[in-house]
């Protein structure tokens, strides 16, 4: 047995084994501690967080702790050898922790107790299972007290193991205890969710890690720096398990551990990087966030996740700017919530807003690209350089002037235009906000004409984000084009009201203004009772729609 603990890997040799050995979830062991003392146990359980936090660790203290032989012995077994006490001849009032040391413990520490069964949602999701296990339930435990299941990753069940499960759960056996543990409860159903005790297993802090580590160092005699065990501590972004087992990578060369190292080998950013790259962002340094980007993503970083611990991270400061802080600094130490204060101050409100929506939106898009931090420069540009203007010079608003005049007049050599032009003072045109690139689209003009040769372009670039908007679009008629407001007719009102609704007239603008390259806005107006629909249709009008389509057509049109 020593032998065998002396192979494995750390962070299974130095899991936790009770209730008492759990960091940084005191009201969960209080909580729990209570129910076994009292023997108000629940007949299911539902322990939710990220992982590596000990939610698989606790359902394996929990399911000790109610077959423990220790906890089973009790006033009327006084006198009678551990191994001759019958369960069914007890009459047990209270439990206790584990005590690690009797044939039941050892046998759920080493996985071969046959009252405690573990599923993994994850490769045995369906309804078969489930089934399976339903019937198997109904059978008493064969050494224990309890037949336990824990059911790891349980948001990974169908939702017809769900249904099946359900029925389990509102009528169990008396000798039964499910502990569904799962890294996204979002996606259990509710009335699942109601029907077990929840606790939730947050992220460990930085401290609590180290302080894992340090134990863990010393008893292994790790030589490691206590800057390098803060290094791990951030890396491992609140999980235990993560933390544990960079130690335990670090530590297989030998010799004394130190930062550089633990940097070298995770390759990952944590509160310390985050930071600086917040604080150039703050600065509107361009050129050092971008070369940042750039080493990161040379270093092997997961550039997603990066950019993930860079939108948490501006959250708290978001936080901080409205004045609610609470549990959002419960996993930084006072020194990290110092620099997160003052670092709130280098930004408005809105900004932080912006800048989040932002990292969202290249947190999407990173996937997509093989190039990972390509989107996450992008971001920075769009973010940090939004305006353009500064780089304009005279000669290139004396060109984009020419190029929109010979537009709008149609003139046909464009050397008349220049020499008109070549003397004007385009001072105020280059200071005026309307020659700012914002929107990435060119300075030119669009006719009517061309609008409606694009038109059916449009349309069926519009029905590839929503199938039913161009059915209302084709009873309209296109009246004029005023600046940059495109008049329409609607011919019923309940086709107006449908497409004056902010997300479609906002989805409108967007497509009509990048199919033509340049800002275009709608503006609907009821046509009056005499005026009729168009009836002539030409092949160009016409999109295909499929006849699956038909019915969320005709409810999303009538839904009004």
């Amino acid at each position: 047995m020593k032998v065998w603990l002396a192979d494995m890997v750390l962070y299974r040799k130095y899991r936790p084994q009770k209730l008492a050995d759990l960091v940084g979830h005191d009201d969960i062991k209080k909580t729990l501690l209570s129910q076994l003392e009292t023997g108000k146990i629940s007949h299911g359980y539902l322990f939710y967080g990220p992982k590596g936090t000990g939610k698989t660790s606790t359902a394996r203290i929990l399911a000790k702790a109610v077959n423990c032989i220790a906890n089973r012995l009790t006033t009327n077994a006084k006198g009678k050898k551990e191994e001759n006490v019958r369960r069914s001849a007890l009459d047990v009032q209270h439990f206790s922790e584990p005590c690690n040391k009797c044939a039941a413990c050892i046998s759920i520490t080493d996985g071969s107790y046959l009252d405690l069964v573990e599923i993994d949602a994850a490769s045995n999701r369906g309804i078969d299972e489930i089934r399976d296990l339903r019937e198997k339930i109904k059978l008493s435990p064969i050494n224990g007290r309890f037949k336990v299941y824990i059911i790891d990753e349980a948001h990974m069940l169908t939702n017809e193991a769900f249904n099946a499960l359900l029925k389990t759960l509102e009528e169990p056996p008396q000798h039964a205890i499910f502990i569904l543990c799962t890294t996204e409860v979002g996606k259990l159903p509710a009335t699942i969710v109601s029907r077990l005790a929840r606790f939730n297993f947050r992220r460990a802090g930085k401290s609590d890690l180290e302080q894992v580590l340090v134990k863990i160092a010393k008893a292994e005699k790790i030589n490691i720096d206590r800057e390098a065990t803060g290094q791990i501590a951030e890396a491992a972004d609140g999980s235990f398990r993560d933390a544990v087992s960079i130690l335990d990578q670090a530590s297989a060369k030998g010799g004394r551990i130190g930062v550089l190292q633990i940097e070298t080998l995770v390759a990952q950013a944590g509160f310390g990087k985050v930071k600086k790259f917040i604080d150039f962002i703050a600065k509107g340094n361009l050129k050092e966030v971008v070369l940042f980007v750039e080493d990161l993503a040379e270093s092997g970083a997961d550039i997603s996740s990066f950019v993930r611990s860079a939108i948490l991270f501006l959250e708290k400061l978001l936080f901080v700017k409205i004045g609610a802080v609470g549990d959002i600094f419960d996993d930084l130490d006072e020194g990290e919530i110092r620099q997160i204060r003052q670092l709130a101050g280098e930004f408005r409100g809105q900004e932080l807003a912006n800048l989040m929506r932002l990292l969202l939106i290249s947190e999407n898009e990173i996937k997509l690209y093989p190039l990972p931090q390509i989107p996450l420069i992008l971001t920075l540009f769009k973010y940090l350089a939004p305006d353009d203007s500064k780089n304009v010079d005279q000669e290139d608003v004396q060109e984009m002037a020419v190029e929109k005049a010979a537009e709008v007049s149609n003139v046909p050599e464009l050397s008349k235009v220049r020499e008109v032009l070549k003397d004007t003072d385009l001072k105020e045109m280059q200071d005026d906000k309307k020659v700012k690139v914002k929107t990435g689209l060119k300075l030119k003009s669009v006719s009517l004409a061309t609008i409606e040769k694009k038109w059916s372009d449009f349309l069926s670039q519009v029905k590839e984000v929503n199938i039913h908007v161009p059915a209302l679009l084709r009873s309209t008629r296109i009246l004029s084009l005023e600046g940059d407001k495109l008049n329409l007719e609607v011919f019923y009102r309940f086709h107006k009201d449908k497409l004056e609704e902010p997300k479609i007239i906002k989805m409108l603008d967007e497509k009509i203004s990048t199919l033509m390259g340049v800002g275009i806005k709608f503006k609907f107006a009821l046509a009056k009772k005499e005026a009729k629909p168009p009836v002539t249709v030409t092949r160009s009008d016409v999109i295909d729609i499929k006849e699956e389509d038909l019915a969320q057509i005709a409810q999303e049109i009538f839904s009004k």
